[in-house]
């Protein structure tokens, strides 16, 4: 049973947490001019060819640049997109510093913003991921036995009991601090053990946890196992929360400003698609977008999509400055961030504001 169980999981894992550069197909047609996503005035003539090095992790939370490159969004920008995959937002720190990677994303975390305090000018130009209402992907589950049997109710009874999460000093952790304050606790109150993903349902169904903060597909399928119940959703807890954001490097941003602004401009495009399927619930653009997104991720049961709850993507890309100074004053509480990054000057909103300038507002 475990074996299954384990292997059901693997087989629905997010693409974030494999270590493999394969590249999934970057074209597709071009939209039909006069469509809402059609660039007010655009140009008859072809940009000049750019190529883009990317860095990227693979989860939920890409959808919006698979929808731009499935579509022909990067390409009817001129530009080629070199995929590079990578386990986190932090390993790219280095790379996107020397100019190997111009764009990544990834969950903002306190060794990034450490990174970016010190001596790496990264530029945060973008959102890639929130807990918007009604985008509570993340959530807080607890053992379906010991809910059941009222053993525990609600964060107040987590106290002294195995928690897992699959890092420390990224976003997830804040939120589950801000859970465990609402029943008298902090994080320090509970005995946290990192895992990750498909391991928390192992965990959840031999009891050697008792709760867990996993990412969808997971928390879909912890409740369908009867392996955890659903205690609260990331929307509940941190309304807004900014989990992940998209990165420029240096070189990108000082030396190569127009292609920076036309990546943008296919960007938020894809971001429109995304919240036409997910926001809107438009049917048609729905099932275009899932089928685009079972073909880059490692989700690839259309029906799973009717079930699991997606990530919030900003249709305009805007980035929620409020919540990343959130996480940094828990972060250098803590002592895990030692130097307060000055977010006034690393969140650089140029690019999106460039972007729905040319494309218009997002209705």
């Amino acid at each position: 049973m475990m074996t299954a169980i384990r292997a059901l999981a693997l087989g629905l894992i997010f693409s974030a947490m494999a270590c493999s550069g394969a590249k999934a197909p970057a074209t597709g047609a071009a939209p039909a001019a006069g469509t809402s996503n059609q660039p007010a005035g655009q140009a008859a003539t072809q940009p000049e060819p750019a190529k883009v090095n990317l860095g990227e992790v693979g989860s939920a939370s890409d959808g919006a640049i698979y929808v731009a490159l499935d579509k022909g969004y990067f390409a009817e920008q001129g530009i080629e997109i070199e995929r590079t995959r990578f386990t986190t937002a932090a390993d790219m720190v280095a790379p996107l510093g020397r100019g190997q990677l111009d764009v990544g994303g990834g969950a903002p975390s306190a060794g990034l913003l450490n990174a970016i305090a010190r001596d790496i000018p990264l530029k945060i130009v973008a959102d890639k991921g929130n807990v918007n209402k009604g985008f509570g992907f993340q959530a807080m589950v607890v053992r379906k036995d010991l809910w059941d049997s009222g053993a525990v109710k609600g964060p107040a009874d987590l106290k002294g009991r195995p928690v897992a999460l699959n890092a420390r000093d990224i976003t997830p952790e804040v939120m589950v601090d801000r859970y465990l304050r609402s029943g008298g606790l902090t994080i320090n109150d509970v005995d946290v053990v990192t895992m990750g993903f498909p391991d928390m349902i192992s965990g959840l169904t031999n009891g050697s946890v008792d709760a867990a903060f996993p990412i969808e597909p997971f928390v879909t399928q912890m409740v369908e196992l009867g392996s955890g119940v659903v205690a609260a959703r990331a929307d509940e807890i941190i309304p807004g929360q900014q989990v992940a954001v998209i990165l420029y490097g240096p070189d990108f941003v000082n030396n190569h400003p127009d292609v920076a602004r036309r990546f943008m401009v296919a960007y938020v495009k894809g971001l429109r698609d995304y919240n036409d399927a997910f926001a809107k619930k438009d049917p048609e653009k729905k099932t275009e977008v899932v089928n685009i997104l079972t073909q880059y991720t490692a989700v690839k049961d259309p029906a799973l999509y009717d079930k699991m709850v997606m990530p919030g993507l900003d249709p305009n890309g805007k980035v929620s400055v409020d919540s990343l100074n959130d996480s940094q004053g828990w972060w250098i509480e803590k002592g895990s961030q030692t130097a307060r990054a000055d977010l006034s000057k690393v969140v650089d909103s140029q690019f999106v504001d460039y972007a729905v300038q040319q494309l218009g507002p997002y209705r």
